[in-house]
């Protein structure tokens, strides 16, 4: 025991005193994770989002996360991406969703994000979130030290937003800007302190965190966050001595600008692909409209007032559109730091931004179309992509509240009837909930965990109070925050626990397409789900996806499968009736899937095909215990031509080798879409469609050896403009050196 006191003491007076509090938050995001850390769990979203997967459970089969994009398209682009980039490609296209669409320019996607290369690693996934969960953490400690708040609060101030509810919840590319949020309002603190003095590095960090939240990957969670943070910057403008203030707005302004510069190559590829796009529900009429159920609002304080995720079918629809929670004991003390007498435009600026939310969320008093008015969100889902602001928010002024309590009587006098109205909405929500949980049956085993649950915000609250009554004493900050932090930890804990224990995917249908496939296509039919094809680098036509490219939306709607309703989620949903309605479309229609090179068909092994399929001569040509693959008899290959007097061979999807008699044509049946080039013996050609879709060029007689580029077609000027941007990062800080020099240099002449 001395000697471990003697090591720990020889550490604390090696480290540095800001060292300790980062160790804590990282300590605490591995405790939350602590089942995967472990590896006493298995967070592959594949186990819950493919057919093609096994899973172990503990207690219950439920599901970690909220929405299965985290399947879709987190784990699979990302993977895909990360390996283009280590073998030297920019990920500017995937050819392993349906036709071929664009990859940086998806965003979801965070093709260009710089920690998207952990996906290369078995346990990425994980990587990934803890990475962004700890840098989350960090940003809010050192904001909170700019605000005043002690060592021992902002640590736990940092811990509960590193352990926040949309961390906790979605899994997918939403949470991914979010650790930025903190860094952003951070350089905006540090611009503002820096202009007394003569620091100048807060607009380094504006531009790193507005750049970085623009390549995580999900712009509408980014472009909510920034108007939290521009509405942070212009309150606190006023804090800043009125001579200094245009100097600030000025630094303010250009790490935002740079920050712009610097995001510019994913920006435009976005917007590229924007113009060709089916972009869903991102429109106004809908996404413009698109509301909380009231039946979501008591999650706020008490997230498993329903049990755990999706658990609860009465409230299926509630699950579905939250993005997050606030817990109960930081918004009891969040209630609290309303009235604290230091900082108060920023406080009353906060207790606005949570209010004006919360409304609009739920549209009360038909708040939701007067945010309309601000451009863009009438294309953002609000109601979801809000919520991550309002955790942070709710954060700074709970440690903003434990600040004050140390210093001010007035808050202590307060702090009891604060206490009681946090108490009284925890109450509130709990009886709020009880309509959707009557008649739910839960296992004994579940239940008791559920109660166990229900208990959690009153205990939090409870805590609260015992610790109130030591407010004057020294440690109670500590006990404060020790207490936030715990009850974050352990709803963050929650549904890390649903995960499987072991989750085993079938690889042997997986290796079969892998040798097989070549450049044609398979048809999923509820085995391998879009887009995981693009994890395994198989060729799949069925695709998942917003943006979704218009011209594969339509021929999905007009030749592979009439009428159906969303054809930008071309995928096979409700069971066997999805089963059964693709493989009419696919008899339908044979002729176009053929066109769209589809060999394989990729069926459940307890799902054989219609006879109707069967009458077409499909051949089994694989089967093991959960899939079967079918090879269609005929199709048309990846490069063809029309002509009868060409000839064509490839190797790749990107190359191929033509010989004509006489001038022919060559189809790719890869998506056409701006920014696709073609190369006939070195020498660009025009490029053409077929049905729309497909690449289509001329050839002259001869041989000839065909290759296909493909750049988002203003590319070049952003790249120009992130050049710019490094630029600037360099010549800025050396402009008044320069300056000074050459003043120095005319007084001696």
């Amino acid at each position: 025991m001395i000697s471990l006191r003697n090591r720990l003491g020889a550490a604390n007076r090696r480290l540095p005193s800001w060292a300790w509090p980062l160790i804590v938050i990282v300590i605490a995001v591995l405790a939350g994770n602590a089942m995967y850390t472990t590896g006493l769990a298995n967070n592959n979203p594949i186990a819950w989002t493919s057919g093609i997967a096994h899973s172990l459970c503990r207690v219950t089969c439920g599901r970690p996360m909220i929405d299965p994009n985290v399947g879709y398209i987190t784990q699979p682009f990302g993977h895909l991406s990360a390996m283009d980039l280590l073998h030297g490609h920019l990920p500017w296209w995937n050819y392993y969703e349906g036709l071929g669409q664009p990859l940086a320019g998806e965003m979801q996607g965070a093709s260009l994000f710089p920690l998207t290369l952990v996906f290369a690693l078995p346990n990425g996934l994980y990587l990934f979130h803890v990475i962004l969960e700890i840098i989350a953490g960090i940003s809010t400690y050192f904001l909170g030290r700019r605000l005043g708040m002690a060592t021992s609060v902002a640590t736990g101030v940092g811990v509960v937003f590193a352990l926040n509810g949309t961390f906790a919840w979605l899994g997918n590319a939403v949470l991914n800007p979010v650790a930025f949020l903190p860094m952003l309002i951070l350089g905006i603190e540090m611009v503002y302190d820096g202009v007394a003095g003569r620091a100048r590095g807060g607009w380094y960090v504006i531009a790193a965190a507005l750049a970085l939240s623009l390549y995580a990957g999900f712009p509408e969670v980014a472009f909510l966050d920034g108007l939290l943070a521009l509405v942070w910057a212009v309150v606190r403008l006023f804090s800043v001595v009125r001579e200094r203030r245009m100097l600030a707005l000025r630094r303010v302004v250009l790490g935002g600008g740079v920050g712009v510069l610097l995001s510019l190559p994913v920006v435009v590829a976005f917007a590229d692909f924007l113009r060709v796009a089916n972009i869903g529900s991102h429109v106004g009429s809908i996404d413009g409209t698109a509301v909380l159920p009231n039946q979501a609002l008591p999650m706020f304080l008490d997230p498993y007032v329903y049990g755990t995720i999706f658990s609860n079918h009465n409230a299926v629809y509630a699950w579905g559109s939250i993005g997050g929670y606030l817990l109960a004991g930081s918004s009891t003390l969040a209630i609290l730091g309303l009235f604290g007498p230091r900082l108060r435009p920023l406080r009353i600026a906060l207790a606005a931004w949570i209010l004006l939310a919360t409304l609009a969320m739920f549209n009360v008093a038909h708040v939701r179309p007067l945010w309309n008015l601000i451009p863009y969100v009438n294309q953002i889902a609000v109601s979801r992509y809000m919520m991550p602001s309002l955790e942070l928010a709710v954060v700074v002024l709970a440690g903003l509240a434990i600040t004050d309590l140390a210093t001010s009587s007035a808050t202590r006098r307060l702090f009891f009837v604060t206490t009681t109205i946090g108490l009284l909405l925890t109450i509130w929500s709990a009886e709020g909930a009880a309509p959707a949980n009557a008649g739910v049956v839960v296992a004994h085993r579940t239940r008791i965990i559920f109660m166990g649950l229900d208990a959690l915000p009153f205990i939090a609250i409870a805590l609260i109070l015992l610790v109130g009554f030591f407010s004057k004493h020294r440690v109670a900050p500590t006990l404060f925050a020790i207490v936030l932090a715990g009850e974050a930890l352990v709803f963050f804990f929650v549904p890390t626990a649903e995960a499987p224990k072991v989750v085993t995917v079938d690889q042997a249908p997986i290796t079969y397409l892998q040798q097989h496939l070549g450049e044609s296509r398979f048809l999923d039919f509820a085995v391998l789900y879009p887009n995981w094809g693009s994890q395994y680098s198989l060729n799949a036509l069925n695709a998942i996806d917003l943006p979704f490219p218009e011209a594969f939306a339509k021929l999905i709607s007009t030749q592979l499968n009439p009428g159906m309703a969303t054809p930008r989620q071309y995928m096979v949903a409700g069971g066997m009736t999805g089963i059964v309605e693709q493989e009419n479309a696919l008899v339908t229609h044979l002729a176009a899937y053929q066109a769209a090179d589809v060999q394989y068909l990729l069926f459940p092994a307890v799902a054989p095909p219609s006879r109707a399929l069967v009458h077409l001569g499909v051949k089994l040509v694989f089967s093991d215990f959960r899939a079967d693959i079918y090879r269609l008899p005929s199709t048309t290959p990846f490069f063809s031509s029309p002509n009868a007097n060409c000839t064509v061979s490839s190797t790749a999807v990107d190359r191929a080798t033509a010989t004509c008699k006489a001038p022919g044509t060559l189809v790719r049946s890869e998506l056409m879409m701006p920014g696709w080039h073609a190369f006939v013996n070195g020498q660009s050609v025009p490029l053409t469609t077929t049905d729309g879709v497909y690449q289509t060029i001329a050839l002259p007689s001869g041989s000839s050896t065909v290759t296909y580029t493909y750049l988002p077609p203003h590319e070049e000027a952003a790249a120009a403009g992130f050049l710019l941007g490094v630029l600037a990062l360099f010549l800025v800080p050396a402009w008044p050196r320069l300056r000074r020099r050459r003043r120095g240099e005319h007084v001696r002449q």
